[in-house]
């Protein structure tokens, strides 16, 4: 995908989501005048337990369906195959750990959950994918759906209690119904944003995942690998280690246009960095970074930050480097307390800035990261990554003194 076209369908995107809160805010917004049934009110009082009522609900009717959608993959996931990794609402994660559930708290931009699954195996190039990716849009379909049926019920209950005169919160029937009219909305609005192909704060989403992994076969075993790179990372298992014929190069250069086919090709680059293969490693950045793909934004900004990492490591990256482009210092600033991030800005702090003080900081930063982060085998990578930082600062200052000695010794014989 070209700069052009990715401003483009950018642009798109935030429209179409803007458009689609725009409805919603207008249809929750209507939907309580509705209820308080007195628009002029000047009750202060009431006004104020209005507002905090109607931000709680929304609060909770947006958790119900956050987790009605994990639900929903959770439910078709198994249903077709998969086995269970994970079940992530907002940073808090259930996870399975040696046959055992563990609570983690782990978070990614972008997302306010995440049920993660292993994916059955490979049966002649074939693995169910449509109801796995579809399950969150049903569960949230449905929900709404009951919820819309449940707050007429419950509206018409409260009018026969207090009539047209009255608010209708002042019930508890009016209560209930206010809840389960926002939930309604909310679980329509993810429902179209999360079914309507889009990519969205650089991830895409369920309905766009469909689409990429129907493209071609390629498409298809792409969508498996990255599945089954998860399953693997969450079980301890390091990239490396992993199988070399899931990271063969795709069949074209074509083919990276396809978002799945597209991250194959990022994890593939991560791989050559969990090696150690610091060279091999910015060379395939390099090469992506520079080509028409499909890639994630989330995963363009990654790149750039871990290209600039090999450079420090390689001694080639300019002293006054170009910043990184907007998305990327937002997705930055997004995953500040991410390993590899602090990993980034740790080799930065000792190779580029020569901050002995801050790379401390920087390291004791990354150990409290480390302490609760779900992932041991991203943990162990990060560490030896860290250790080559080491390394290089080392010799680095080696030849600074070298050098200062030699000046000293070279003054000192001319005078």
């Amino acid at each position: 995908m070209t700069k052009t076209n990715t401003t483009k369908s950018s642009k798109l995107t935030k429209a179409l989501v803007i458009l689609l809160f725009a409805l919603i805010g207008a249809f929750i917004g209507y939907q309580a005048a509705r209820m308080a049934n007195k628009i002029g009110s000047t009750d202060m009082l009431e006004t104020v337990l209005l507002v905090g009522l109607f931000i709680v609900a929304i609060a909770f009717a947006y958790l119900l369906q956050i987790i009605a959608h994990e639900a929903g993959h959770l439910v078709m996931g198994l249903a077709t195959g998969y086995r269970f990794v994970s079940f992530r609402i907002g940073s808090f994660m259930l996870l399975k750990d040696e046959g055992r559930l563990r609570l983690r708290r782990f978070s990614l931009a972008g997302t306010g959950g995440q049920c993660l699954l292993g994916p059955p195996d490979l049966v002649d190039g074939r693995v169910p994918y449509v109801l796995y990716n579809l399950g969150g849009v049903l569960a949230n379909l449905a929900l709404a759906i009951l919820c819309g049926i449940a707050a007429v019920v419950l509206r018409s209950e409260a009018l026969t209690q207090v009539g047209n005169s009255a608010p209708l919160w002042i019930t508890p029937a009016g209560v209930v119904a206010l809840f389960c009219t926002l939930a309604a909305a909310i679980g329509l609005a993810l429902a179209l944003m999360n079914g309507i192909p889009l990519s969205i704060g650089g991830v895409d989403n369920d309905g766009r995942n469909i689409v990429s992994a129907s493209k071609s076969p390629e498409a298809l075993r792409a969508f498996w690998i990255i599945v089954k790179v998860s399953e693997q990372q969450a079980r301890g298992i390091r990239a490396k280690d992993m199988p070399a014929s899931w990271f063969a190069p795709p069949s074209s250069l074509d083919a990276l246009k396809n978002p799945v086919i597209a991250s194959v090709a990022v994890i593939a680059s991560q791989r050559l960095l969990d090696q150690g293969n610091i060279t091999e490693a910015a060379q395939s950045i390099r090469a992506l970074l520079e080509a028409e793909t499909g890639m994630l934004g989330i995963h363009r900004a990654l790149l750039q930050i871990d290209l600039a990492f090999c450079e420090l490591m390689e001694g080639t990256r300019p002293a006054n480097p170009e910043p990184f482009d907007k998305e990327t210092q937002q997705i930055a600033k997004a995953m500040r307390t991410n390993p590899a991030l602090l990993r980034a800005h740790y080799a930065t702090a000792l190779l580029a800035d020569h901050n002995p003080e801050e790379a401390r900081a920087l390291r004791e930063k990354f150990d409290r990261a480390a302490a609760r982060y779900p992932y041991p085998a991203d943990i162990a990578s990060e560490r030896e990554l860290m250790a080559q930082v080491d390394k290089v600062a080392a010799t680095q200052q080696a030849q600074a003194c070298a050098t200062i000695d030699k000046d000293t010794s070279f003054n000192a014989s001319h005078t």
